[in-house]
């Protein structure tokens, strides 16, 4: 019999491998829109289920989707509630700001589900959506976009217009709820580049030379699990999110909810440097594609490039202003994080208007009471970025460097491939024609030698002559037949879009996850796609602690759970 010592240790080991199941990493694909946003597909309805194209954000914690007779929502399908009977409708309205636009709806609980690359999905049911019946310019309903994912927090409790939202009303608050056990929720951005310029439209620009890159991929959203192989795991900086933050965000807007202190710029024009090295607080956020800070430091930077003008061409019209450099323009922007400095240069910060003139895509807020910075999409697309929302206590902001690129492996690999084959052929067609050479030699020797042996026999016998015949001299056959190579035919690659795009005015409601576990079906995701907003900041002050370099405070990979099921966790 065991001990009741032994008893006790045995029912904890199995209390706990019951409550601990880590989540697996599930890839989240991101296509480009027409207006240059990343988006991913959304379905909604646990009934007829609704297809559409989001955008994300890490600035807001709400979940939006332009609704049936939206004012102002063009070129995207739109939510019917009346098609939904999971949706339950919450009384009050919501007015959100988000960058240089803004939207306003009714509020609804609604079951909702994220496409994941493998055809299946992850439901997150019962999800606080504002839907939008209105939106000004800027505003991210437009070019196929019907939707916007908010992976902020809500952890700082607002009322906007009568409806009061908090952490529960988020993304990640029903999420602990489904898991009571689980501790955090983590997720990292592999993101792209975007082809968007600053233009002098409310819509976003896209480079003219880029227009074919609409609906290519433009990165993977690891969804609660970061993807190690993609980053350096031993060099990643964390930063605690700063939640006591009063002033020094756009006008308009609330605090982003995941903003960071880091430690500081420098910048590289030719031969000028330039930078700050106080902290500076910092929202990290790919609704948003370029670099943006307070209009005395985007100054600093480009008074130092010759030939540099200000403009009032924008990717947040309204609130910030870039400037023209010349084309040829050498720089360097480095942001200090800790013990790493991540770069970008003009090869994602000097872009081609089309007509011969360049713009550079570090812009000014307009407002100067705007103190905070946001590191948009072109900047993300340089390293990797690990978000970890605990379930109690603060959030937590990684920025580590990437691996090396398969695509930059699979170029050193072509090059070294590529000469190492040149000289093997070189080694191997001098080899080939030594072989040559030396046989015919031989052949020239033995059919000497053999004819040496021929006049002797003829030297030494006496052979009868007859009158019309002819010599034959009797050799053996080459051992070298005619040789023809076998080609097999090179099998057909099938190439299959990273997400499906279907009509969403018919309503096709894709198989449900479990249906496409089991019969492999893919489901389908949203249909086209849109873009940006309207913003105002005010000025930084209250910071709370930060967490510095190296490991998290708690791994993502000690997460516990009280159920295994990924798909609807």
């Amino acid at each position: 019999m065991f001990s009741s010592k032994t008893l006790l240790i045995l029912s904890l080991c199995a209390s706990y491998a019951l409550a601990f199941t880590p989540p697996a990493r599930l890839d989240i694909p991101l296509l480009l829109s027409p207006g240059g946003r990343p988006m991913m597909g959304v379905g909604m309805s646990s009934g007829q289920v609704q297809n559409f194209n989001f955008t994300f954000t890490t600035s807001l914690g709400y979940t939006a989707v332009a609704g049936k007779g939206c004012s102002g929502c063009s070129d995207t399908p739109l939510y019917d509630i009346s098609l939904s009977p999971s949706a339950k409708s919450l009384s009050g309205q919501s007015v959100v700001s988000l960058g240089a636009g803004n939207f306003q709806g009714s509020v609804i609980k609604e079951d909702c589900k994220i496409y994941i690359s493998n055809g299946s999905s992850w439901a997150y049911p019962n999800q606080t959506v504002v839907v939008s019946d209105k939106q000004s310019q800027a505003s991210p309903f437009e070019e196929s976009i019907s939707g916007l994912l908010g992976l902020g927090t809500l952890k700082k409790a607002t009322d906007a217009a009568g409806f009061p939202a908090s952490f529960d009303d988020g993304l990640y608050g029903q999420y602990y709820i489904r898991n009571p056990d689980a501790t955090n929720f983590t997720f990292g951005l592999d993101l792209k580049r975007t082809p968007v310029i600053p233009g002098n439209s409310s819509s976003l620009t896209i480079a003219p030379s880029s227009k074919s890159l609409a609906d290519s991929g433009v990165g993977t959203v690891h969804w609660l699990q970061p993807d190690h192989s993609a980053y350096q795991t031993d060099q990643v900086q964390w930063r605690s999110v700063q939640d006591s933050i009063t002033s020094g965000y756009l006008a308009n807007n609330t605090q982003p909810d995941l903003t960071v202190q880091l430690d500081g710029w420098t910048a590289k024009l030719g031969n000028n440097n330039v930078g700050v090295s106080d902290p500076i607080l910092v929202n990290v956020d790919p609704y948003f594609p370029g670099i943006y800070m307070p209009m005395q430091q985007a100054r600093l930077i480009h008074d130092a490039i010759t030939g540099s003008q200000q403009t009032q061409l924008s990717t947040i019209p309204g609130q910030t202003n870039a400037w023209s450099v010349p084309c040829n323009t050498q720089m360097q922007f480095t942001v200090v994080i800790g013990q790493q400095r991540f770069t970008v240069d003009q090869s994602i910060l000097v872009v081609d208007q089309g007509d011969g003139e360049c713009l550079s895509l570090i812009e000014g807020f307009t407002d100067s009471s705007v103190t905070q910075y946001i590191l948009g999409q072109n900047f993300m697309s340089q390293l990797y970025i690990i978000f970890n929302i605990p379930k109690d206590g603060t959030a937590i902001v990684g920025f580590a460097p990437r691996t090396v690129s398969s695509t930059r492996s699979r170029d050193i690999g072509a090059i070294v491939g590529g000469t190492v084959g040149g000289v093997a052929g070189v080694v191997a067609l001098g080899l080939l024609a030594f072989y040559l050479i030396r046989r015919r030699q031989d052949n020239t020797f033995f059919k000497r030698a053999a004819e040496i042996e021929e006049e002797h026999k003829v030297a030494s016998t006496v052979e009868p002559y007859t009158f019309g015949q002819n010599l034959v001299a009797h050799h053996g056959q080459d051992p070298f037949g005619p040789h023809t190579p076998g080609f097999a035919s090179p099998p057909a690659t099938a190439h299959a879009p990273l997400l499906g795009m279907h009509d969403h005015a018919q309503g096709v409601a894709p198989p449900s996850y479990e249906e496409a576990s089991e019969s492999g079906v893919a489901s389908p995701t949203g249909s086209r796609f849109p873009r940006d907003s309207k913003a105002g900041y005010r000025r930084d002050t209250v910071m709370t602690g930060m967490t510095g370099g190296g490991s998290p405070p708690v791994s993502p990979n000690q997460t516990s759970f009280s159920g295994a099921g990924s798909s609807a966790v």
